[in-house]
């Protein structure tokens, strides 16, 4: 993202994510002098409407006034936030894959967890006993199923 807003033609350009072309966006001097001020535009972020010139025409201009603000990325610091809360009564399990079925509610959920903790399950549920399952998971990317905390 760039702009110009002293120049004979007041402009923002960007890369068109959907096409991978620059679009120009075209500004009047005013709104882009009382939006800008003297920013730079290393990490800011804009958001606005613009309106092509004509239906087939490549010129686009700015419709009210761009909002500009910067993006803040935050990082999650502690592993217990990447755990999710599971609570629900379990109504299928199958020991070979680790997918199982419970209801929350009345509405099913599905989930992959450890296999042999479904075998488990699956041997409960064959036996006509009542499972539920309860606790904090969190998804392991390498095992790729929710193993309990």
């Amino acid at each position: 993202m760039h702009w110009d807003a002293v120049g004979p033609e007041p402009q923002f350009r960007f890369l068109d994510s959907t096409s991978l072309r620059e679009k120009t966006i075209y500004c009047d001097a005013e709104t882009m002098r009382l939006v800008l001020g003297n920013q730079s535009f290393e990490k800011h972020h804009i958001e606005g409407k613009a309106t092509q010139l004509n239906p087939t025409s490549d010129i686009w201009l700015c419709v009210g006034r761009p909002h500009i603000f910067q993006k803040y990325q935050v990082s999650v610091s502690s592993p217990a936030s990447q755990s999710k809360r599971i609570q629900g009564q379990v109504i299928e399990s199958d020991g070979e894959t680790g997918q199982i079925v419970y209801l929350v509610r009345g509405k099913r959920s599905y989930l992959t967890i450890e296999p042999a903790l479904a075998k488990e399950m699956a041997e409960a549920l064959s036996k006509m006993q009542t499972v539920e399952i309860n606790g904090e998971y969190r998804y392991d990317r390498i095992k790729r199923y929710y193993t309990k905390d």
